[in-house]
């Protein structure tokens, strides 16, 4: 497996049942591993039936499921299109699609919680499934961009990252490296890294300390970015290695937690 990787949706296989290795599914779907095999880090793009139940053991790392249309349910709170479930490490827990429901649904490959990063371990008394809105816990909102975090490492029980950017017009970073690896989603639009093309529906993946830089096209680009633990961030933008998390970065308060 290459440091840099794209996964085109278009040519990955459908699965005959769900292929997110933690969860048992009652109930139709259709369903895609989207991320590279061999990676430390995995992603099932899914639309589920009306009905169809989510079911987590204890088995499992932090995990994420990112609602992009429809309605899943869990514990009788709602997550609603462009929001996000956090189920923490260890928890069990069932979703219920509400209505037929599209999800982007990513984890590690490795169940065991990180213990050496940037925060060290997160604490095992008190986990949960969080239920995170659109709005994000933090978030940077102009007319250059809807930014949010759904997770940032940063919270006592859990160490996922997971970030959406929706970004209206043109938008190139600088060249840049994180200290984790990282799988990138894309929504709406598309992205270039050098002449690779990742289209809607296709999935980026990008080593730990490797160097690159993303173009979107004219229209802009709307994806979402997971990490499995906290991250800083290197580029000529900045002094030294920055801090990924929101209050690091300036975002602003929001914790949209339903």
């Amino acid at each position: 497996m290459s440091a840099v990787e794209v996964i085109h949706a278009a040519e990955a296989e459908a699965a005959a049942g769900y292929p997110g290795p933690t969860v048992a599914l009652t109930g139709a779907c259709s369903a895609q591993l989207v991320s590279p095999d061999g990676a430390t880090l995995w992603l099932v793009a899914a639309e589920l039936a009306a009905g169809t139940e989510m079911r987590w053991g204890t088995e499992h790392g932090d995990e994420a499921v990112y609602v992009r249309s429809g309605s899943l349910v869990v514990d009788g709170r709602a997550c609603p299109e462009d929001g996000a479930v956090v189920v923490e490490a260890g928890v069990a827990a069932t979703a219920i699609a509400e209505s037929d429901t599209t999800i982007v649904h990513v984890g590690p490959t490795d169940p065991a919680p990180p213990t050496k990063g940037l925060r060290g371990p997160a604490e095992a008394e008190g986990r949960s499934v969080r239920i995170v809105g659109p709005d994000g816990i933090w978030a940077t909102v102009d007319e250059t961009q809807r930014t949010r975090f759904f997770s940032d490492a940063s919270a006592p029980t859990n160490r996922l990252w997971l970030l959406a950017t929706d970004r209206p017009q043109y938008f190139e970073s600088s060249a840049h490296s994180h200290s984790q690896d990282e799988l990138i989603h894309v929504l709406r639009g598309e992205i270039r890294v050098g002449r690779r093309v990742v289209s809607e529906g296709d999935t980026l993946w990008v080593a730990a300390d490797r160097r690159y830089k993303l173009y979107s096209g004219d229209e802009g680009v709307h994806f979402i970015n997971y990490r499995r633990d906290a991250s800083v961030m290197t580029s000529p933008n900045y002094d030294g290695p920055l801090l990924e998390a929101g209050q690091a970065t300036n975002m602003t308060w929001v914790n949209d937690i339903r």
